[in-house]
C-alpha cells in the first residue's frame, strides 16, 4: 500500500515583552493510500530568546514536550511551559501538538485512485503486481481554507521510483530529476488552483514508498509573480472570449450572406425569366 505525508511550513512570532519569543511550525499530516486523513500533528520550534516561558496560542488533544521534561500547563485555547525551574533553560524548544480538524483547513483536498492495467484496483491488492500500474491523483481546492491559505499557498507533489526496480515510469506534466537509479517525480499547483496528475510505473514486482505532498507559502517575489501569472490567465481568458464573441459575429454574418446570396439567386431566376418573356415578345411588338 502507499503512505502519503502532507506538510506544511510556515512562520510566525509571537509577540511579547522584548526580546521577543519567535517560532516557526509545520504542520505534518499522514494520509490512507486513497488520500483521507489519518493522523494529523503540528511540530512548532521556539527560539526563546533568554525567555522563561512560552505560551502557545492552540487547541490540543494532546501535546509532547520533545525538548526536555517540563510539564505543560494546559487551558482552553492556550499551553505555557514555564523553564524557569528547569536545570537549564533550552536556547531551543520543540513540542508536538495533536489536533485532527487542522488538516480539514488546507488549502487543497486530495484524491488518489489506482488501476493495474487500465483496470481500477485496491490499493492494498496492488503490492508486487505485474503489469502498468496507473497513481491517479486528484488535487482540488478546499473552499473553506482560509483565504490566506487559498490565495498564498503552493503545492509540490513528489515521488521516488528506483529504476533498477522497474520497468518503466510516465509522469506527464511533471519535473522528472534522475540522481542515479532514481527518479525523482515532482508536480507543482499554483494557489487555487485545481490540478489532476497521473504517474504511470511499469514493474513484474511492484512496490511503492509513497507520496509526498508539501503546502508552503509563496515568497513576497513568488506572490508578485503569481499575481502577474494569474493576470495573464485572466487576460488569455478574457481573449479567448473576445475571440469566440468575433467568431459568432462572422457566424452571423455568413448565415446573413447565406441568406442574401440565397435571395440574390431568386432575383436572377426572376430576372432570367423575364428576359424569356421579353424575348418571345419581340415579334409581337
Amino acid at each position: 500500500c502507499t503512505a502519503i505525508l502532507l506538510s506544511m511550513a510556515m512562520t510566525a512570532e509571537v509577540f511579547a515583552a522584548p526580546p521577543a519569543v519567535t517560532y516557526d511550525e509545520t504542520l505534518y499530516v499522514n494520509m490512507d493510500s486513497y488520500g483521507s486523513p489519518t493522523k494529523t500533528s503540528i511540530v512548532k520550534n521556539y527560539s526563546l530568546n533568554s525567555n522563561t516561558s512560552v505560551t502557545d496560542h492552540g487547541e490540543y488533544s494532546d501535546v509532547i514536550n520533545m525538548t526536555d521534561y517540563t510539564e505543560p500547563d494546559k487551558k482552553d485555547g492556550s499551553v505555557t511551559f514555564d523553564f524557569s525551574k528547569a536545570a537549564q533553560i533550552p536556547k531551543r524548544f520543540y513540542f508536538e501538538g495533536k489536533n485532527p480538524k487542522l488538516s480539514s483547513e488546507l488549502p487543497w483536498n486530495i484524491d488518489v485512485s489506482y488501476k493495474l492495467n487500465g483496470v481500477p484496483a485496491k490499493a492494498e491488492d496492488l503490492a508486487g503486481a505485474n503489469g502498468l500500474i496507473e497513481i491517479d491523483i486528484d488535487i482540488l481546492p478546499n473552499d473553506n481554507a482560509a483565504d490566506y491559505y487559498k490565495n498564498n499557498f503552493i503545492l509540490e507533489a513528489a515521488c521516488v521510483a528506483d529504476t533498477d526496480d522497474i520497468l518503466s515510469i510516465e509522469a506527464p506534466g511533471s519535473q522528472m530529476v534522475t540522481i542515479g537509479s532514481l527518479k525523482n517525480v515532482v508536480f507543482f499547483a499554483l494557489p487555487g488552483e485545481e490540478q489532476h496528475y497521473t504517474v504511470s510505473i511499469g514493474s513484474d514486482d511492484f512496490e511503492f514508498s509513497g507520496m509526498l505532498f508539501m503546502m508552503q507559502p509563496a515568497t513576497m517575489s513568488q506572490v508578485d509573480d503569481i499575481k502577474d501569472l494569474r493576470d495573464t490567465k485572466e487576460d488569455i481568458e478574457d481573449s479567448a472570449d473576445a475571440i469566440s464573441d468575433s467568431l459568432d459575429v462572422v457566424l452571423d454574418t455568413l448565415d446573413s450572406m447565406q441568406s442574401s446570396l440565397k435571395n440574390t439567386s431568386e432575383g436572377l431566376k426572376g430576372l432570367q425569366k423575364a428576359r424569356e418573356t421579353v424575348s418571345k415578345s419581340k415579334g409581337a411588338v
